[in-house]
């Protein structure tokens, strides 16, 4: 993180429902990983914590889990009200059965199919489409801001975070983003390597839906176009250039896909 260190000036109330919680198998895959729960009276929602301690480790110390759980509240609720990216999630200041601090992200239980298993129709593909826009739509918003003040999701790029289907009160099927981490970010270089992920994310994603996803290949090049902040140091503009040249390459298909790219989330 490079620019919003913060502590919470007034801690928010804790809940604490860990004994309420039974552990969901509406995911083998994030099984352990994320550690899913149901709410024992409550089968519609399911929930995800995550322990203080991990996120101190992942923010370095420099933000207050609190202000990393209210940052994340404020974020995800923009994506859903502004891009239409379905996410609805509430995180929940809590303790677990050890009596430790965490973070609960509690999310509707969606009856669906993971949307990178799901075989792909015209309607889906459209919708599918649409979503990439608004992701590319969402970063190009991002890159617009000044460099001091940009924060932004860096981890809803992957077709693998999305379900298609329907929470309790829907009637026709959407697509919804349910893998809601804590993975927030600032600063242009990490979101020019983030861009560079959304389009090696969204090249797989059109293959397996066969169609190039032409609107938001244009939303990514003006990604790519937009001017670097003058409030950038020379290695951090040096670095973000370097980024964003082999976007470019990947864009227009100069450059085959480098396996060694490092993801945003673990990268400086």
């Amino acid at each position: 993180m490079e620019k919003f260190g913060q502590k919470a000036e007034n801690p928010a109330e804790e809940t604490n429902f860990s004994d309420h919680l039974i552990e969901s198998n509406i995911s083998p895959v994030h099984k352990g990983i994320g550690k899913l729960f149901e709410i024992k009276d409550n089968p519609d929602k399911i929930v995800r914590m995550e322990s203080f301690e991990d996120l101190e480790d992942r923010y370095k110390g420099q933000v207050d889990p609190i202000v990393v759980a209210e940052l994340g509240q404020k974020l995800y609720g923009e994506l859903s009200d502004t891009y239409g990216i379905n996410a609805p999630v509430e995180f929940v200041i809590g303790k677990d059965q050890e009596n430790k601090d965490v973070v609960y992200a509690i999310v509707d239980k969606i009856e669906g199919k993971d949307l990178d298993k799901i075989d792909a129709t015209s309607e889906l593909t459209e919708k599918v489409e649409k979503l990439y826009e608004s992701i590319a739509q969402y970063y190009l918003d991002k890159f617009s801001l000044d460099e001091e003040v940009g924060l932004y999701l860096a981890d809803i790029n992957s077709v693998s975070q999305y379900v298609y289907g329907k929470k309790k009160s829907d009637k026709e099927p959407n697509i919804y983003l349910v893998d809601t981490d804590l993975y927030i970010r600032d600063g242009k270089v990490a979101l020019c390597n983030v861009v560079l992920w959304l389009y090696r994310h969204m090249v797989s994603v059109e293959k397996k839906f066969g169609k190039k996803f032409d609107h938001a290949r244009e939303i990514i090049q003006k990604i790519l176009d937009t001017p670097l902040s003058d409030k950038l140091d020379e290695p951090r503009r040096l670095a973000a250039e370097k980024i964003i040249v082999k976007t470019r390459k990947y864009l227009d298909g100069s450059l085959s896909i480098d396996d060694n790219d490092p993801h945003p989330i673990f990268s400086d």
